[in-house]
């Protein structure tokens, strides 16, 4: 390690509260991206529901961004939150399509 340099930037006091409420703030969209998938595909809501859903899950995105942003991490952890913004997204298409699949096939 010698030779390297390591520059760290400090998060600042006053973006405390905006990185925790933001980061609250992915939990609760999050959660209601995915019910309204959930429920729209159960047929609880009408298919006019679902732009909604897609609403919460980009609020839940930029959080993620505005979180990662104050906290000035670095690319990998950068990385690392886009792919959590889109295994969020994907992650309720795959659950409800192995549902399906496993109804369709014991289906009596």
């Amino acid at each position: 390690m010698s030779g390297d340099v390591l520059i760290t930037q400090d998060i600042l006091a006053g973006d405390f509260l905006t990185i925790f409420v933001s980061s609250a703030l992915v939990l609760v969209f999050g959660g209601f991206y995915v019910g309204i998938y959930t429920a729209v595909k159960v047929n609880l809501l009408k298919g006019w529901a679902m732009p909604f859903g897609y609403l919460f899950w980009m609020l839940a995105a930029y959080c993620l961004y505005l979180m990662g942003s104050l906290m000035h991490v670095n690319n990998f952890t950068a990385k690392a939150l886009v792919v959590a913004a889109i295994g969020l997204l994907l992650l309720p298409h795959a659950v409800y399509y192995m549902q399906d699949r496993v109804h369709e096939e014991n289906e009596h």
